[in-house]
């Protein structure tokens, strides 16, 4: 193997680079093969988006996790738009709101994560 074909390998893609070889390999028009793909990985983003479970298992893909540090960040980053946000206009009431309702979720999420984590340490404590 060739140092030129080795980098070659290393260079990360775009996943758009496959759809036409992809298209020609099953035989399918290459559009087709796009919506498909969009349309599986916005399916994918809502479920993760949703934040009800701490992972989710995607065959031949692997397991996309909660990870508690970002969770920890973004219900911070909430905490201060709340108090930014003036709620004795009818606007700011409106953008209250959706802020607040993720804000739960979030809190929720971290929980089970919190939950899963303890879990996991009760386990491994167990079986040593």
């Amino acid at each position: 193997m060739r140092l030129e074909d080795k980098n070659d390998h290393l260079n990360p893609k775009s996943y758009k680079e496959f759809f036409s070889t992809i298209a020609k390999e099953c035989q399918v028009h290459e559009d087709l093969v796009e919506e498909l793909v969009r349309f599986f990985y916005n399916e994918v983003r809502k479920n993760l988006e949703e934040l009800e479970h701490t992972r989710i298992l995607l065959p031949n893909l692997g397991t996309f996790t909660l990870r508690k540090g970002r969770l920890d960040r973004a219900i911070k980053r909430h905490k201060d738009m709340l108090g930014n946000i003036e709620k004795t206009t009818y606007t700011g009431y409106g953008n209250h709101l959706p802020v607040k309702a993720k804000l739960i979720k979030m809190e929720k999420a971290i929980k089970r994560v919190e939950q899963e984590i303890t879990n996991k340490k009760k386990w491994k404590d167990e079986t040593k």
